[in-house]
């Protein structure tokens, strides 16, 4: 996949609930990348990025620039941003597109962090890639011979329902939101126990996932998804291999290798695809 463009620079950027991130991106790679808080509004932010992405040019003219958002989106526009209320319904890619006069990318940050797995990490070489962020919330994405997949929307089976009675999903059991919202404590703090006792949550959400994706791998990615303080690689493989078999076999489980930059590497990969 590579998108149209011009000479000139090329700027990613991928923005979070809490931080985002801008970095010059290249064929070769990208150039450290700056992190800034988000701000809550999102006329501030689009002032920010915009800022932020002409610092990346240093004066040289814009050929083209592409972001992921923590947000449902179809054509540029941003819907329902659960974890970045102020952001919600609001067109992204025609605001920066007239205040920078350059050509604008936007997606769902996870297909972003999907597509960059999937052109330079966890998922080089596989054909069908699915990926899964566990985080704040949980942002989830398809790669098909190098491109995103989607429909109308991107796809979001973070919103998976788990629990038909409470209408619980994926994202409202596992997620660091989630476990602000049951157990009052943030991820990073979590004690193991509590880990342990939703890793089998955590594995029917992703069950789910290759039932309906059919994937050659699955990539796990996101802050919640780490040795120390998170979900263990370990663990979620095991509870997956005690789900029953529909398969004749479930497909590779990994953790994503460019963590905070897979987003930038899919505004990189969007740009040069694997040159």
């Amino acid at each position: 996949m590579k998108l149209e463009e011009g000479a000139g620079v090329h700027v990613g950027f991928d923005v979070g609930a809490t931080n985002m991130r801008i970095a010059r991106v290249m064929a070769r790679g990208i150039r450290e990348a700056r992190r800034v808080a988000t701000p809550s509004d999102v006329h501030e932010g689009v002032r920010l990025l915009a800022r932020l992405i002409r610092e990346c040019a240093e004066g040289e003219p814009l050929a083209a620039i592409a972001g992921g958002v923590p947000a449902v989106v179809s054509e540029g526009h941003m819907y329902r941003a659960p974890n970045l209320e102020g952001w919600t319904n609001f067109d992204l890619r025609d605001a920066l597109s007239r205040e920078l006069g350059a050509v604008v990318k936007i997606h769902n940050d996870a297909d972003l962090a999907a597509l960059g797995e999937a052109t330079y990490g966890a998922g080089r070489g596989m054909r069908v890639v699915a990926y899964v962020g566990v985080g704040t919330g949980i942002g989830t994405a398809r790669i098909v011979d190098g491109h995103i997949d989607g429909g109308a929307f991107d796809l979001e089976a973070g919103h998976q329902i788990l629990d038909v009675k409470g209408t619980q999903t994926l994202e409202s059991l596992v997620s660091g939101g989630a476990f602000m919202k049951r157990f009052g404590v943030q991820g990073k703090d979590a004690p193991r126990d509590i880990f342990e006792e939703n890793v089998p949550l955590l594995a029917a959400g992703i069950y789910n996932i290759i039932l309906h994706w059919s994937p050659e791998v699955v990539v796990l990615g996101g802050s919640m998804m780490n040795e120390d303080s998170g979900y263990r690689l370990a663990d979620v493989a095991a509870a997956l291999e005690k789900l029953p078999a529909i398969y004749p076999k479930v497909p590779e489980v990994c953790l994503a290798q460019l963590k905070d930059d897979a987003g930038l590497h899919g505004a990189r990969a969007l740009f040069f695809g694997m040159k």
